[in-house]
């Protein structure tokens, strides 16, 4: 639930990467609840195939093509296939990731490679080539999800770091330069977030519980999907380049102390 009408996406067709499962899937099923037409895009089809039933049986408008973001031309397919599709391509969620948790030394030169290769190369991947055959002759919105770890010495997650460090950096960039075709870019970084794969790999928090942050509580991907809900509707007319940090406050807390409760 949101405090936007449902309409408010109306007319629009959304591209959302990493679509089938977690949060992307939850952005997916959000903006198409406000009106937008979807295409969803990930590796797996058995995943692709399962969410597009199930949005289309909550009445979403949903396609979904086969593709890993770090081949340029199967990206270019799945753009060219949503003209076809739908005649038009209006918002971008940048959601594609790959991560698991390792050491420095843990990390294999090909594991390193392979994520940066997703979280930064399929990111410039899908936005080069969504503006370069949509976006800049009609405007638009992109939106990249990102991570809080390239902004502190996070452990075990070195490769993750670097790459979103450069989907930080490539937001901002492309705001600029495609700000005079009346793109929007932005990107969002979520903080621990209840029932996905990233949180399963954090022991001690539990959905709903308590939190290292100063809210108190573990968000949700509804959470994650209103934020991205406002930076492509025209409540956000005015914000482009920023990275958005979706965290409870979390990434303000420097030194995490418990304050003491009033008795």
């Amino acid at each position: 639930m949101t405090v936007f009408r449902d309409d408010i996406l109306q007319s629009k067709v959304a591209l959302v990467t990493g679509g089938a499962t977690g949060i992307g899937k939850q952005i997916a099923r959000c903006l198409g609840r406000h009106g937008a037409k979807i295409c969803i895009a990930s590796r797996k089809q058995e995943n692709l195939v399962a969410t597009a039933e199930e949005l289309g049986a909550e009445g979403i408008e949903c396609i979904w093509v086969r593709c890993d973001v770090r081949e340029g031309q199967e990206v270019e397919h799945v753009v060219n296939e949503i003209v076809r599709q739908f005649g038009q391509l209006d918002i971008v969620v940048n959601n594609a990731a790959g991560n698991f948790p390792a050491p420095i030394q843990g990390i294999s030169y090909n594991g390193f490679r392979s994520v940066v290769d997703i979280d930064l190369r399929g990111t410039y991947n899908v936005t080069k080539a969504a503006f370069e055959s949509q976006l800049k002759y009609r405007g638009g919105h992109i939106v990249n999800i990102t991570a809080p770890f390239q902004n502190m010495g996070v452990s075990l997650q070195a490769h993750v770091a670097a790459a979103k460090a450069g989907v930080d950096s490539l937001t901002r960039t492309s705001a600029v330069e495609f700000g005079p075709h009346g793109v929007r870019v932005n990107a969002i970084a979520p903080g621990a977030t209840a029932d996905t794969e990233g949180m399963d790999r954090f022991e001690g928090i539990e959905a709903g519980g308590d939190s290292p942050c100063p809210l108190g509580y573990v968000g949700a991907k509804q959470d994650i999907a209103s934020m991205v809900l406002f930076l492509v509707s025209e409540a956000s007319s005015y914000v482009t380049g920023q990275v958005i940090a979706v965290d409870g406050g979390t990434s303000i807390d420097l030194f995490k102390l418990k304050l003491p409760t009033e008795s």
